[in-house]
């Protein structure tokens, strides 16, 4: 199994060191339904460990409360810290960089959730 740092190396985008501002909690939007919490406490730090694998690990301590939180209060992790700031929404799919149609439909439905 890859450790932090190999993963680390091997990942293209990477996030700062910096943790970024929590953003405000906009009421109103449309948001994925709570999906209730039903992880097992194994599972649970899996499910952590893996969210947790893309961020450095200077920021580990910081963030690993915030995404139990989201996993306990939400269902799953969202990372909500890191969402872009501004509404998303899905453009015309011919508006997507790409190889193939299957990887834009692919950021076509990210972008719809």
């Amino acid at each position: 199994m890859l450790n932090n740092s190999e993963i680390a190396d091997a990942m293209t985008v990477k996030l700062s060191d910096q943790l970024p501002e929590m953003p405000e909690f906009v009421p109103g939007i449309r948001r994925a339904p709570d999906r209730g919490f039903h992880l097992s406490k194994d599972q649970t730090k899996v499910a952590l460990k893996n969210a947790l694998r893309y961020v450095p690990e200077s920021l580990h301590e910081k963030l690993a409360p915030e995404f139990l939180n989201e996993l306990l209060t939400r269902g799953r992790i969202y990372a909500y810290r890191y969402r872009p700031e501004g509404r998303i929404y899905a453009k015309p799919i011919d508006e997507y960089k790409g190889n193939c149609l299957e990887g834009k439909a692919f950021q076509v439905m990210i972008d719809n959730n």
